[in-house]
């Protein structure tokens, strides 16, 4: 755990506390969102994660407490940590090469460190599961943050507000879901007794068949 914890102390000054503002479709990339996260303090400069669309879902599912009928593999993931008795510490976004964030996880197993590179995306997915902390590194921060401007803050909608939940799905919409997606939202509005938004997902599924 010491060896664990200075390693932490020591690369800590370059690391920028995050949380997610919010998640935006993409209308022009159809199936994948931007997940925009914001540094706690400071200048509270923002950037935004390209990532698809299952795990927009997964990670709105989870911020918006929510479940789905089946865990989901970021579910079973944090499960699997649970069990083998480890922790994820916390997630860092450590480098961005051709316009893709590389991160990794940092969790603790018999008080000894375990780093895994992963996806931006399921590691976020995993970190808002075991409430683990994300970061990234400042000078990462510095070249990708925009300074938040409080006037456009209306057009970052928390993810609990994307077209992903039932309620928010109309005809239009539907089109932009993958087969796999549909049914899985069709299990979703069926559990919550949205029978209405369930016909509508029933008959976008029945046109592609």
């Amino acid at each position: 755990m010491l060896i664990f914890a200075t390693y932490v102390q020591e690369n800590m000054a370059l690391e920028i506390r995050l949380h997610i503002a919010g998640m935006i479709y993409n209308q022009s990339l159809g199936g994948t969102y931007s997940l925009v996260l914001s540094e706690d303090e400071g200048l509270k400069r923002r950037f935004s994660v390209l990532i698809g669309e299952s795990e927009a879902q997964s990670i709105a599912l989870k911020l918006n407490n929510a479940k789905s009928p089946r865990p989901l593999s970021h579910d079973l993931m944090n499960s699997i940590i649970r069990e083998l008795n480890a922790k994820l510490v916390k997630v860092v976004i450590y480098e961005l090469v051709n316009d893709i964030f590389y991160s990794e996880l940092y969790l603790m197993h018999d008080n000894k460190p375990i780093i895994i590179d992963a996806r931006t995306s399921d590691a976020v997915a995993l970190a808002v599961r075991s409430n683990a902390p994300i970061y990234i590194h400042s000078d990462i921060l510095d070249i990708v943050g925009t300074a938040f401007n409080e006037e456009k803050e209306d057009e970052v909608k928390s993810p609990e507000e994307q077209i992903i939940r039932p309620e928010n799905l109309n005809k239009t919409n539907l089109q932009n879901f993958g087969l796999a997606k549909l049914k899985e939202l069709l299990e979703v509005a069926i559990e919550e007794e949205k029978y209405e938004v369930a016909a509508m997902i029933r008959d976008e599924i029945d046109k592609r068949k």
